[in-house]
């Protein structure tokens, strides 16, 4: 018997826990001895838990499944398999891969609220894509919101982004995010501990949390309220003696109480990169983008905005260079990719 196929079959006995299954992998030189009966299990609920998997055809439809679509497989005694992640009492034995993005020695995770603000997502896309820049590894879980606004921004940095999913590699889950999950499949990573064809159920989702706080050196919550599944993401970072950091918002806004009540609790407060860079990655450094020419109006608009979207009246008031400037002046800053529209009329700061 190949040892992929025993991983695979001792990965998918429910009777035994991920840490028991850690263990008796572990534990022997090939796992494919307990399936052929060469050796025994520690007990004999797990004894009979192995003899009785009639499983292997369904393994043997899944590999070639895999095959089709361009996946691989990756065992938890291969030597590329990341060695944070190896860390974790329960571990995946098995991972399921797409993408030409090797799995990072070190990454960082950017999580947070699916209903996001604007601002939010703005941020976390701007802060992976400084990541990405300087050869950090950017790990999400491909939720709308701010995973997706992280996995946009670090996609075409030299570091790269690794999608965790909670389905299978033929899932796309939300559907909404099917351009993004094709762009990561070609030029980043997809990654899960589920076969094709399995569906996202709701005890995946914490389950794959773990994956991405295990794979990483760090979390960042960049925005979460109280019931943000990203506080889980959180709580299993500092269970994994990992880097918790947060970005603090409006002290009376639900959206952010989550990512306050964390930093309340110790989690490092994020102002800009370097915190982060500072704190899990000492030493790598972020090249400053290329200056940007800018006249005196430009300068005044984009100083006006500082870090708070700003509503395009207000701007007009505050300016008291009139509409008709004030909009001209807007759509130079846009076009230099300076800022960037709201939803309502507002106006946002990029860089």
């Amino acid at each position: 018997m190949e040892e992929l196929s025993a991983l695979l079959a001792l990965s998918r006995l429910d009777k035994i826990d991920r840490v028991r299954k850690k263990k008796l992998a572990e534990e022997r030189t090939r796992v494919a001895a307990l399936f052929e009966g060469k050796e025994r299990a520690a007990n004999e609920a797990e004894e009979r838990a192995i003899r009785t998997f009639d499983g292997f055809r369904a393994i043997e439809e899944d590999l070639e499944r895999l095959t089709r679509m361009g996946g691989a497989v990756l065992t938890i005694k291969d030597a590329d398999y990341p060695p944070l992640l190896r860390e974790l009492p329960d571990a995946p034995l098995v991972l399921f891969k797409k993408g030409p993005l090797p799995l990072p020695r070190e990454a960082f995770a950017v999580v947070g609220s699916r209903k996001a603000s604007f601002e939010g997502m703005l941020l976390a896309e701007r802060i992976a894509a400084t990541l990405s820049s300087a050869g950090i590894t950017v790990v999400s879980g491909l939720a709308r919101g701010i995973d997706a606004s992280a996995h946009k921004g670090a996609l075409d940095g030299r570091g790269g982004t690794v999608g965790v999913l909670a389905c299978g590699l033929d899932r796309c889950y939300p559907a909404e995010n099917w351009t993004l999950f094709n762009a990561m499949a070609q030029k980043g990573s997809l990654l899960t501990e589920y076969g094709p064809g399995a569906r996202p159920m709701r005890h995946h989702f914490p389950e794959r949390n773990r994956i991405i706080a295990g794979l990483c050196k760090g979390v960042l919550v960049a925005e979460a309220s109280q019931k943000s599944g990203a506080l889980i993401t959180a709580r299993l970072a500092l269970e994994y003696g990992r880097e918790v950091l947060a970005i603090p918002g409006r002290v009376f806004d639900n959206a952010y109480k989550g990512a306050n009540s964390l930093i309340k609790q110790g989690a490092l407060l994020v102002e800009d990169v370097n915190d982060i860079l500072t704190s899990c990655f000492p030493g790598t450094e972020v090249h400053a983008k290329r200056a940007i020419d800018m006249d005196g109006e430009e300068d005044y608009i984009y100083k006006l905005l500082r870090a708070d979207r700003l509503h395009v009246d207000e701007l007009i008031e505050k300016s008291g260079l009139g509409a008709k400037k004030v909009m001209a002046v807007l759509t130079r800053l846009e076009m230099k990719d300076m800022v960037s529209t709201a939803p309502g009329g507002f106006y946002v700061r990029k860089a």
